[in-house]
């Protein structure tokens, strides 16, 4: 199949999500694949961070399109970001026109399929112009902060309607997209198995180096350390009662929400913040941990969240202890699930005094290898082909 995947992210984010490893796995799949560079949902602002991606996109448009590995090519469209209207809209859909028409005839590409993450899509393009099309909806994109929500559900609804399938993680979205696509399936996020259950001997030492003066146990938490994503006065309240645990935490402080404050946390001394880490290295870190922990907020976003390192935790094989949220409830004979501030706090305990139960660590493991991209890579391409 020819593919042209729309993304919500661009291929350079050091934080890989679905559409990066999707698009790897479907061109290691012998498909070819042209990826779109997040087109952006929301207005731009003068933030340094914003400023950085105006000028990455500016120099990605020359470099459009660039072959980044066998039959994977990344294009960065010049658009306008935000929902647009009027004749806006109509200028950012010939953009697009004109881009992928150069794109294909450089790279002899005959598209056929459209793999969408972005609700906005039609925005740019009319899914029903291609002969297959899926849009795999993994998160509420519209609640997280500073979305035009409103506008943005209105939009994904045109494209629910115009799709051939659509995927999502969890029940709530599933419930959501009731009504507006006959073919929805649920396929939760899943993991790079191998990737995390071997880790390399180079992630290994490094997360040794950074950790070995660390009190015992570790309980780590790898991801967006954000407000919007994680509870802190959860995660202060188990800090609090366990002063002689070490609690690291991996990942970019604010991401997806510059006004995050954890000044509470680095008050701590049994809190480390080892900042993000390359993708590469992550299973070398996460086997230093001696549980896993997700402190999820419970919110209009994570209640329609599947959490990516959930998995990602199992394949390690060490134990993990979460906030209750919908998408885990199924998983709750293999992972502590917690209502409150005391549940987890003992519910980290309790799997600290479990970690070395090797038949649970079997089973986490088992199920982590069930779910991996390049299985429902091929569940969601039969889709396709019915």
């Amino acid at each position: 199949m020819n593919i042209l995947l729309l993304s919500t992210a661009d291929w350079e984010h050091p934080f890989w999500t679905n559409k990066q490893h999707v698009a790897r796995t479907l061109a290691e799949n012998g498909h070819k694949v042209v990826y779109v560079d997040s087109l952006g949902l929301r207005q731009i602002t003068t933030k340094t961070k914003d400023r950085q991606r105006v000028f990455r996109r500016l120099k990605g448009v020359f470099l459009s399109p660039r072959l980044v590995r066998k039959g994977l090519w990344i294009i960065s469209p010049i658009v306008l970001p935000g929902i647009q209207k009027g004749f806006f809209r109509w200028l950012n859909r010939f953009i697009m026109s004109l881009t992928l028409l150069y794109a294909y005839r450089r790279i002899g590409f005959k598209c056929n399929v459209l793999w969408t993450y972005s609700p906005a899509t039609t925005l740019y393009l009319n899914p029903s112009d291609f002969e297959h099309s899926i849009y795999h909806c993994v998160d509420d994109i519209s609640v997280q902060p500073n979305m035009p929500t409103k506008d943005l559900r209105m939009i994904e609804k045109e494209t629910a309607r115009k799709v051939n399938h659509i995927v999502v993680t969890t029940n709530n979205l599933f419930k959501r997209m009731q009504g507006h696509c006959s073919n929805l399936h649920i396929m939760p996020n899943v993991v790079e198995y191998k990737h995390f259950a071997n880790p390399s001997d180079s992630s290994l030492k490094k997360a040794s180096r950074l950790m070995e003066n660390l009190p015992r146990p570790i309980i780590g938490f790898v991801g967006a350390i954000s407000n919007y994503k994680v509870n802190f006065d959860l995660l202060l309240s188990a800090v609090d009662e366990h002063i002689d645990y070490s609690f690291v935490l991996i990942g970019s402080v604010g991401e997806g929400e510059s006004s995050t404050n954890v000044s509470e946390l680095y008050l701590r001394k049994n809190i480390f913040f080892l900042g993000p880490q390359p993708y590469k290295d992550l299973p070398g870190f996460m086997k230093q941990f001696d549980v896993g922990i997700l402190p999820s907020q419970r919110n209009d976003y994570t209640i329609s969240m599947f959490p990516m390192k959930f998995f990602e935790y199992l394949a390690t094989g060490i134990p993990v202890v979460a906030m209750e949220i919908p998408a885990l409830l199924e998983y709750r004979s293999l992972v502590t699930l917690c209502k409150d501030a005391k549940t987890f706090s003992d519910g980290i305990a309790n799997a600290v005094n479990s970690q070395n139960n090797h038949y649970d660590k079997e089973k986490r493991q088992a199920l982590a290898r069930e779910n991996t991209y390049s299985n429902r890579t091929k569940r969601m391409l039969k889709l396709l082909k019915n």
